[in-house]
């Protein structure tokens, strides 16, 4: 398993390391992979990933992919049954996520510390 982000590789670490994540955040800061799945996000941050999901067999093909929205995503259950013997079955049901109030302060707050960042051209 492996997570891959837009952020320069220091970064990524950072988070790896704050979440404690069991697996590597590769950088992708030039946003090469991110367009080629097609799960680039121009209008969010100056330029992200959309959260997405993709689940390789063995022979190295696309066994499911989930492109999701931030308040709408497929639940981590759902990616560990399919990554389970029960294989990939239907499609997967997506959970909607209302974030609270303390979800929009805190990004009020982040976007303040950080600051706004200008989306590419």
């Amino acid at each position: 398993m492996v997570a891959v982000s837009v952020d320069a590789p220091e970064k990524s670490e950072f988070v790896r390391r704050s979440l404690r994540l069991p697996f590597p955040i590769l950088s992708d800061a030039q946003r090469r992979v991110v367009r080629e799945w097609g799960i680039y996000n121009l209008d969010e941050k100056g330029g992200i990933a959309k959260p997405a999901v993709f689940i390789l067999a063995p022979d190295r093909t696309v066994g499911f992919v989930s492109v999701d929205e931030v308040a709408s995503r497929v639940p981590g259950a759902e990616i560990l049954r399919r990554l389970s013997e029960e294989g990939p079955g239907p499609g997967a049901d997506r959970k909607t996520r209302i974030p609270g109030p303390t979800a929009f302060f805190r990004a009020v707050r982040n976007a303040i510390r950080m600051g706004a960042v200008q989306p590419e051209k």
